[in-house]
């Protein structure tokens, strides 16, 4: 079964929210975008008119995932 980037991503941005790694000010929304990335309610190509600190988290959990 093929994992798709966007599961890997909501992944990684879980581990992140666990490990407390995120900033308290884009904790709830990082975790909404996490679930509807997994879901397939949201694709990454669509995260373009994000809050600059999510969209930095987001870049960083793709980087993450891509290495």
């Amino acid at each position: 079964m093929e994992v798709n980037k966007e599961s890997l991503v909501a992944d990684e941005l879980h581990r992140m929210f666990l490990a407390g790694e995120l900033q308290i000010t884009v904790e709830e929304d990082i975790n909404n975008i996490s679930e509807r990335l997994r879901n397939g309610d949201l694709s990454l190509d669509r995260l373009s008119g994000e809050d600059v600190f999510i969209k930095e988290t987001v870049n960083e959990a793709l980087r993450r995932v891509e290495q």
